[in-house]
């Protein structure tokens, strides 16, 4: 009975976590999107009210075909519903604090104008993690014929590669925005701390406790970088990578600015790309799509 209850509390937990990847697969783009803040800042309760209304519908409907659990009846699709609205209320406040967006001190309706308009894409990524994260690969179609397993060296460039792409996919929509700037000058020293310990974590949370291709760890040759700790560095540094010279080709900044400025900016989009590089390095939707 303890081992059941044990396994049972790390499926909720496993449960969780792809929540919370879903939600930062589809809802980063608006995190880092001016208009909602300032949407989050003036927007009237009753229409912020009808926003959630919708939203919690939508989630129900998604829960109920995708979702981040397995059961697909109605009541367990409002019960993930409700988890999935809760799960991006927490996300949103985490990353408006570390992006100092909000703060202890700023109005409670200002705070919760922004978590709620912030919410509703990230609770609506939760809902579709399952999709999101292709979790299930169709393992009963042609499941019997195991993939001939790479070399180390291929592993690791077919890594790269697809990291690359994936910070690429999604950076590249938020590099020539004002945001990154606009962020970067009003960070502080913890916040930038924070940012990259969110990024790390994030990107763990993608790449080793989503189920991206499970086949691809259990029959294929494991690259030099393809553990925990070694893979979510790696992609964390090939993403600021991607994040640098996305922010240079936009003219975010000139060769002789501050280092300090550019770091903060390429700390700043760096989030966005460790999403991306993170979803498409796990093996996700960028490797289905065609990478190799």
């Amino acid at each position: 009975m303890k081992r059941s209850r044990t396994n049972s509390w790390a499926k909720e937990l496993d449960d969780l976590i792809r929540a919370f990847s879903g939600a930062f697969l589809f809802g980063t783009p608006l995190l880092w999107t001016m208009e909602m803040w300032w949407i989050g800042t003036f927007v009237e309760l009753w229409k912020l009210l009808i926003f959630l209304v919708l939203a919690f519908a939508v989630n129900v409907h998604l829960t109920y075909f995708a979702g981040f659990k397995e059961q697909r009846t109605f009541h367990a699709s409002l019960t993930q519903a409700v988890e999935a609205v809760a799960v991006g209320v927490v996300t949103s406040v985490i990353v408006l604090l570390v992006l100092n967006r909000i703060s202890l001190g700023d109005p409670l309706d200002t705070v919760l104008g922004k978590v709620a308009i912030q919410a509703i894409p990230l609770s609506i990524g939760a809902s579709a993690a399952n999709a999101l994260l292709a979790m299930r690969n169709n393992g009963g179609e042609g499941g019997d014929e195991e993939p001939e397993p790479d070399s180390p060296w291929r592993a690791v460039l077919n890594d790269l590669g697809a990291t690359i792409a994936g910070g690429i996919f999604i950076g590249f929509s938020i590099a020539p925005t004002a945001e990154i700037p606009t962020l970067a000058a009003e960070l502080g020293y913890w916040h930038e701390i924070a940012l990259v310990g969110l990024s790390l974590l994030v990107t763990y949370a993608i790449v080793f406790e989503s189920d991206f291709s499970p086949q691809r760890r259990e029959k294929g040759t494991r690259g030099l970088f393809q553990r925990p700790i070694t893979e979510t560095v790696m992609a964390y540094f090939v993403s600021l990578f991607v994040a640098l010279v996305a922010l240079y080709l936009f003219d975010q900044f000139e060769i002789g600015d501050p280092i300090f400025s550019v770091v903060s900016q390429v700390l700043v989009l760096g989030l966005p790309t460790a999403v991306g590089g993170a979803a498409g390095g796990g093996g996700g939707w960028v490797k289905s799509a065609g990478v190799r």
